[in-house]
């Protein structure tokens, strides 16, 4: 800055000053003009620098910003689940111990003296007390109170069980099924009843689009990403009208009684349970598509752990943030 200010100084010297010869007066003057133009050259490429350093810190905080609106919808979701897993482990537990007794009871009533059709009923009962405790334990699952065991696990296995399931469903109402697995596909760490649970109940929501128009196509494709396995489920249905709030908590597009709009949330949660990514998206050419995204086993988890602020002292708040309890 000293330089470039003393230039005008030094010019005017040399111009003003009539005791110097002609040539020490022209050198004076071109070595000031030099000087001149080399100093704005360096100006000149010092802005340009800033001009871009600039650029790049708009940039980054954009991306900034557009991560912290993630982050904000992210933390709104998780705490609704949250709460919602609270209250269903709560239900759950006090739902166990009286199923206990039905059991128990039933067991007992068996074992006594009754004729072989009232012992036919009471196996019965004994019968739907464990599939309502079954239901139970996938409650206090979803509720994050009961870990749910890992084992590596082929996900073309567990997509193809899944759709054995639902052809006749499929077939019935005039769907086709297009199935596309990736070959030799790296297992996954995960709960394979889990994981079927999720797919049969993306299926079913495709199903429920695709009768809405009379038949259509449902997809199904397997793929690897890096460390990743992804699985697409596509249908050419009606699509998505808010995909955004499709994994809320009671969210649902379907007439009152169809269903309490619980399906998703829970699909969401076993997903974050895997420490993986579930996305539901509208396609441009008409239709859903849900993408599930789940690490191979060994490898590390796509959901990377927030730090929770001091401020955020709220179980249910710290929950929303750190992804394991996310639900």
């Amino acid at each position: 800055m000293v330089v470039i200010l003393s230039l005008p100084l030094f010019a005017a010297w040399s111009v003003f000053d009539s005791s110097a010869p002609a040539r020490v007066h022209d050198f004076r003057l071109i070595l000031t003009l030099v000087t001149m133009m080399i100093m704005g050259g360096v100006v000149f490429l010092r802005q340009q620098l800033l001009d871009h350093e600039l650029i790049r810190l708009l940039h980054t905080s954009e991306q900034s910003f557009e991560d912290l609106k993630r982050l904000q919808t992210q933390l709104i979701q998780s705490e609704k689940l949250a709460s919602l897993g609270q209250l269903l482990g709560g239900a759950a537990h006090e739902l166990n111990n009286p199923l206990t007794a039905m059991l128990g009871y039933s067991e007992l009533l068996a074992e006594s003296g009754l004729t072989e059709d009232q012992r036919t009923l009471a196996a019965k009962i004994a019968q739907q007390v464990r599939k309502t405790r079954v239901l139970i334990a996938s409650l206090l699952n979803f509720a994050r109170q009961v870990p749910g065991e890992k084992i590596p696990v082929d996900l073309n296995t567990v997509v193809q069980t899944a759709m054995k399931l639902q052809q006749p469903q499929f077939s019935s109402h005039h769907v086709e099924l297009h199935v596309n697995l990736w070959p030799d596909l790296p297992q996954v760490s995960g709960d394979p009843n889990q994981l079927l649970q999720v797919f049969l109940h993306i299926a079913s929501n495709a199903l429920h689009a695709l009768e809405e128009v009379g038949g259509g196509i449902f997809s199904i494709k397997t793929r690897r990403n890096d460390n990743a396995i992804v699985v697409e489920f596509s249908d050419n249905g009606p699509g998505a009208r808010e995909p955004e709030k499709g994994f809320d908590p009671f969210y649902t597009t379907r007439t009152v009684g169809q269903g309490p709009g619980l399906g998703l949330s829970a699909c969401y949660g076993i997903i974050q349970e895997h420490q993986g990514i579930i996305l539901c998206t509208s396609r441009a050419e008409g239709g859903t598509t849900v993408s599930i995204e789940i690490p191979m086993a060994g490898t590390r988890s796509l959901v990377a752990p927030q730090e929770v602020p001091a401020k955020m002292s709220s179980p249910a708040l710290q929950a929303a943030v750190n992804p394991r309890p996310a639900i």
